[in-house]
C-alpha cells in the first residue's frame, strides 16, 4: 500500500500494486509536465516503479504572472 500526497489539491490517497511514476499520474488525472515526484523524499524521474511502502509526494507547478 503506497500513500500518495498531491500538493496543490490538498489530496492524499492510497494505491495498491506497483506502477511507474507515468502510470500513476495518469491513472490520478496528472499531467506529468507540469508535476514533479517524489519518491521517499526525493525527486525521481516518471520512469522509476513505484509501490510498497513508498511515501509519494506529487507536486503540482504552477505559474501566472
Amino acid at each position: 500500500m503506497t500513500r500518495v500526497k498531491i500538493f496543490g489539491e490538498a489530496k492524499e490517497v492510497i494505491v495498491e500494486g506497483s506502477r511507474s511514476g507515468e502510470e500513476l499520474l495518469k491513472e490520478l488525472g496528472l499531467n506529468s509536465s507540469s508535476t514533479i515526484i517524489l519518491k521517499n523524499g526525493r525527486p525521481v524521474p516518471e520512469d522509476v516503479i513505484i509501490g510498497g511502502e513508498d511515501s509519494v509526494t506529487i507536486i503540482k507547478s504552477f505559474s501566472g504572472g
